[in-house]
């Protein structure tokens, strides 16, 4: 059995991800500080385009939070293993985190404040294939 300092942060991270998540990104909480951040930058630049800034901020934390789950898991699957890069441990990443961006998703449609986005999962396959990418290319300059 591998050890915990490898299945556990993935874990653990899933764990913070749903409740906090759920929580964080529909409160009106996160919207005022987006709010606030860009009155005090750039003063008044008018409802429509805090708007704006407010999607590219949730859909960005859906990439980073998804790219690091993506992380920890392949971590997981490579344990002690002297090589960097395997197909399956790449695949079997992939499926975790896109399907538990699902569920997620899923499991929104359910919670009163929130609702389900399609966006959402693209956003969070995005982040999860992008570390995967990452982790590849650092392969190939291991191997070269």
């Amino acid at each position: 059995m591998k050890k915990a300092k490898y299945w556990l942060p993935p874990l653990l991270w899933m764990g913070f991800l749903f409740p906090l998540w759920n929580r964080l990104l529909s409160s009106p909480f996160l919207y005022r500080l987006n709010f606030r951040f860009w009155e005090w930058l750039k003063g008044d630049i008018g409802r429509y385009r805090i708007e704006v800034y407010y999607i590219y901020l949730r859909r960005s934390l859906h990439v980073i939070a998804y790219a690091l789950m993506a992380f920890l898991i392949y971590r997981f699957f490579r344990a002690e293993d002297k090589r960097i890069w395997k197909y399956s441990w790449a695949g079997y990443t992939a499926l975790i985190a896109i399907g538990y961006g699902c569920m997620d998703e899923i499991l929104q449609s359910f919670l009163k404040p929130r609702n389900s986005s399609f966006m959402d999962i693209v956003m969070d396959a995005i982040g999860a294939v992008a570390v995967l990418v990452v982790i590849y290319l650092c392969s190939l300059r291991k191997k070269g």
